[in-house]
């Protein structure tokens, strides 16, 4: 190599080196000179606050781990970098960014990932020992398939996932033997793939795949057929969900999103939040519809504790044990039970023992997306802890 090339290449080491060192810089002062983020609004999403020194932390590593999510999480201007990333891969073929595939046919998939052994196991037994502790009280269990399993054919080629499917089956088997009525949702939605069960640009399934899996879930649990007649009513046309802020994939992207209205116009319901002391008789709060998380346009989002009183003559009581994939789906569940309490594990601190006796609970039903059961670890706490 002559002296010049070796100037021209000494040179770019040189710019390289100044160009990393200002980047790293700009992150570094950004996330101190920036005041912290609780909640990311684009992402949907809790952000990681600074971790407290902690000597076993340190010494296990975990700190460090905690710290280097956090400056992840509050680097100064995270939400135009994550777009910039998302459009860089694109230009060098990349189909993954940040958990999520960029699939075909403008859907957005969310990757899943294998769970963890030993938790998973917790979590069936935690549900086990609930289930005998209340033998004479129906449970259910509806763990509803992700997008990733549902549209495989959406999947970019050669993209990496854990089979989904197969863990269902493994839990399936599981709970049943627990004495829990596993409600298998695979059949329907995947006979009904020529419908939108799962929006392209968000995690949850429609209001159409949750109708669905209602209608197929009333086969075992018995529900009164002449109650379950609706009308689809389009709220917006401007909805974007979690995954295209999360990935940056498809930002500009925008898509329709319904409730389902009883043909009937029968009497509504009072909802009761409980913890927030808010009662409506409403399902939904269209003032969502206008904000990043439209999706909690169904009971306002998620809550510790809604108490559902409706107009039915039925007399049965139910408990649902949820994430987010069961606000549009409780509104079904008003047309057959007397009452609902819906918990979400994930920011409940009550006594659930306490609950099912004041409440006189007769039914059970664990209502989740299979992404969200297979990694949480809040229900088994919640069900040791009653």
């Amino acid at each position: 190599m002559n002296e010049k090339n070796k100037n021209l290449h000494r040179r770019a080491a040189i710019i390289t080196g100044w160009v990393f060192i200002a980047v790293t810089a700009f992150f570094f002062l950004g996330s101190l000179i920036a005041r912290d983020r609780t909640f990311s609004d684009k992402e949907n999403r809790m952000l990681e606050q600074a971790p407290g020194i902690n000597g076993g932390q340190i010494i296990s590593g975990r700190y460090e781990e905690k710290f280097e999510t956090y400056f992840t999480d509050q680097f100064l201007l995270r939400d135009m970098w994550i777009e910039m990333k998302a459009g860089f891969d694109r230009l060098i073929g990349r189909v993954e960014s940040n958990g999520v595939y960029l699939g075909k046919d403008g859907y957005l998939i969310e990757k899943f990932t294998e769970p963890d052994g030993k938790n998973l196991k917790e979590t069936c037994s935690a549900m086990g020992d609930f289930a005998k502790r209340y033998g004479e009280v129906k449970q259910y269990a509806m763990i509803v398939p992700n997008a990733v399993e549902i549209l495989s054919d959406k999947l970019p080629a050669f993209a990496p996932a854990a089979d989904q499917g197969r863990y269902l089956d493994t839990l399936g088997k599981e709970l049943e033997k627990q004495g829990i009525t596993v409600l298998d949702m695979r059949g329907v939605l995947k006979k009904n793939r020529d419908k939108k069960l799962y929006y392209k640009t968000d995690h949850h399934w429609t209001t159409e795949a949750a109708y669905l899996a209602f209608l197929e879930a009333g086969k075992t649990m018995g529900y009164n057929e002449s109650e379950i007649t609706f009308d689809a009513l389009p709220v917006t046309g401007g909805f974007q969900g979690t995954l295209s802020a999360k990935s940056g994939f498809r930002s500009g992207e925008k898509e329709e999103l319904e409730v389902y209205l009883p043909k009937d116009g029968s009497p509504s319901s009072v909802v009761n939040y409980v913890d927030e002391q808010k009662k409506t008789a409403s399902f939904y709060d269209t003032g969502k519809l206008d904000t990043r998380d439209g999706y909690a346009c169904f009971l306002g989002g998620n809550h510790p504790l809604i108490r559902i009183e409706t107009p039915v003559q039925s007399d049965k009581t139910l408990l649902v044990l949820k994430d987010s994939y069961a606000n549009c789906y409780l509104p079904f569940l008003a047309t057959q039970y007397r009452k609902i309490v819906a918990v979400d594990p994930r920011y409940y601190y009550g006594d659930l023992e306490e609950l099912m006796q004041v409440e006189e609970i007769q039914e059970v039903l664990y209502l989740y997306n299979a992404n969200t059961f297979f990694s949480d670890t809040s229900l088994q706490m919640v069900l040791r802890e009653s």
